[in-house]
């Protein structure tokens, strides 16, 4: 809790995975991926819950034993390729009666450098608001300087003149799927968590998304240091 505001963590586990089969719950460094969000989620002195939503009984009976809050398994319609997080979200407020909160914080399992400083620091941040936030890091890429090829020619992608000193060239934020945090009476069908409006940075050391065996191989060799 924090200020009298009641905070959930959501963390999507679902069963399958397009790139790297059961990615949630194979072991990182001995450990399910999925754990590592649940843990930063327990140790934060602001979150008061934490829910698992997932299609696997072998995922949610883990979640339930090693604390987390007790609920039904997701339809599989919601735990395809193309389902959104938003809608599993949703579903959840609906049918796990999670009204009560003030706050959800969306942990995605792919994303598991977090340190526990930093969550309850973008919660801080997201209070003094409470309208939407979302983590980013300053972009290495330049927008200025990149194109699209159409018909055989290069088109920029912003209108923006490209003739200035790479030196002069404005800062750029990349958003990442580390945190999000959003006002749970105010999200919707139509909320797109990527438009969250709050900016909260963090290093670029973080900007790791598990998507593929390589990205895995990485994240354990990270890790072990």
């Amino acid at each position: 809790m924090y200020k009298r505001k009641k905070i959930i963590a959501f963390i999507p586990a679902r069963a399958g995975s397009k790139r790297i089969k059961g990615k949630n719950k194979k072991n990182l460094n001995g450990i399910p991926l999925f754990e590592y969000s649940i843990k930063i989620a327990q140790s934060s002195k602001y979150i008061d819950d934490v829910i698992v939503s997932t299609d696997s009984k072998e995922i949610l009976n883990k979640s339930i034993n090693l604390g987390c809050k007790k609920i039904n398994l997701r339809p599989k319609k919601l735990a395809t390729d193309t389902s959104r997080i938003i809608d599993s979200i949703i579903y959840e407020i609906k049918n796990e009666n999670l009204t009560g909160y003030d706050a959800v914080v969306l942990l995605q399992p792919t994303f598991p450098y977090r340190k526990v400083e930093m969550l309850d620091k973008a919660i801080e941040e997201y209070f003094k608001y409470e309208t939407s936030l979302i983590t980013v890091v300053k972009a290495k890429e330049q927008p200025l300087m990149m194109r699209k090829i159409i018909d055989g020619k290069l088109v920029k992608i912003i209108g923006e003149s490209s003739d200035i000193r790479s030196q002069n060239f404005p800062n750029i934020y990349k958003i990442i799927g580390c945190i999000y945090i959003n006002n749970i009476s105010k999200l919707t069908e139509n909320t797109i968590l990527n438009e969250n409006e709050i900016p909260f940075l963090i290093d670029n050391e973080y900007d790791i998304d598990i998507d593929t065996l390589d990205d895995f191989k990485r994240a354990e060799r990270i890790l072990e240091k």
